[in-house]
């Protein structure tokens, strides 16, 4: 975990961004076993769905394989090595409420939106 109070205090200055419980929270950074479960993230609201969450999720490494994804802004079909096609599909379903994703690792960078439909090939 990177839980440390330097890094709280980099963000909090920087930022602005307050600290708050993970119900709350706009954004959350960290691995992917920090997140779960999924369901103690914001999901939007009925008449507001963009209150939900963006989880930032640092991997070790971010490869074009494993995952098919196809959706609006995904010309045909992509490629995505994700951490678990389960769970991504439970928030697809969940449409036009959900989480977005934002998948770092070294230089890269990539983002799963919850529109993106995942299913294995």
């Amino acid at each position: 975990s990177r839980d440390i109070e330097e890094i709280r205090h980099w963000i909090t200055f920087h930022c602005g961004a307050p600290f708050v419980r993970a119900s709350e929270a706009q954004f959350v950074i960290g691995n992917w076993e920090e997140m779960l479960p999924l369901n103690q993230f914001k999901q939007g609201e009925a008449q507001y769905p963009d209150r939900s969450a963006t989880l930032i999720i640092e991997e070790p490494e971010i490869r074009n394989s494993g995952a098919a994804l196809r959706g609006p802004g995904i010309k045909d079909v992509q490629y995505f090595s994700l951490p678990t096609i389960a769970a991504f599909q439970q928030n697809a379903a969940l449409y036009p409420l959900g989480i977005d994703f934002i998948f770092c690792a070294d230089s890269r960078i990539a983002g799963l939106t919850r529109t993106t439909r995942v299913s294995e090939e």
